[in-house]
């Protein structure tokens, strides 16, 4: 598993995303990256750019359609329509509906889908709820299920190696001034609690 682990810059990102979404051996990938908006945004764009990936489906977690709506607002950078939990509707260029994962631990999902997305996939790692996400990420039958980590500072998301093929990390830290700054205060924060950056 060591060596399916990654951490790239924005460009790399794009051409490494694109390779393991080709790979037929590639079924899990997991993209971790200490700005959320930008793994979105990222994720979204190589998706839209790839043929044969136009119909997925965003898999929720402990969170609503409308906090989940935001998120990927905020993110991709367009307005989403209000919308109930199983509306198709366009995002990027892409048919997505939403479904949450405590809904398919128990069956199979996905049969007829490009990619799944789970987002956010951080407030399940440290449950007891974690083994019954894995059973939902096992039941997915997408082509690809892309797991996107939130708030990813600390090391719990590698609990997720075992279960995954691939891990991004996604390095925005130098894309300009703010997250620069914002780099700054995530490991003088973690300094505090006599914690290190992850990656």
């Amino acid at each position: 598993m060591e060596n399916k682990i990654e951490k790239v810059k924005p460009q790399e990102f794009i051409i490494t995303f694109k390779k393991l979404l080709l790979d037929e051996h590639t079924h899990n990938i997991l993209v971790r990256g200490y700005f959320d908006d930008d793994k979105l945004l990222f994720v979204f764009a190589c998706l839209y750019e790839m043929t044969g990936f136009n119909d997925g489906t965003i898999v929720i977690g402990n969170t609503t359609v409308p906090h989940e709506r935001e998120f990927l607002r905020r993110g991709i950078r367009e307005s989403i329509p209000k919308l109930n939990l199983s509306d198709a509707f366009s995002i990027n260029g892409l048919t997505v509906n939403f479904t949450q994962w405590k809904r398919n631990r128990d069956f199979q999902f996905g049969f007829d889908k490009d990619f799944a997305i789970f987002h956010p996939v951080q407030s399940v790692l440290d449950t007891q709820d974690f083994s019954k996400f894995c059973n939902a990420l096992k039941n997915s039958k997408a082509i690809k299920n892309i797991l996107i980590t939130t708030n990813d500072f600390y090391d719990t998301p590698e609990k997720l190696y075992p279960y995954i093929d691939s891990a991004l990390i996604l390095d925005t830290t130098q894309v300009n001034e703010e997250h620069q700054q914002t780099y700054k205060v995530i490991q003088s924060n973690l300094e505090a609690d006599h914690k290190s950056l992850p990656y």
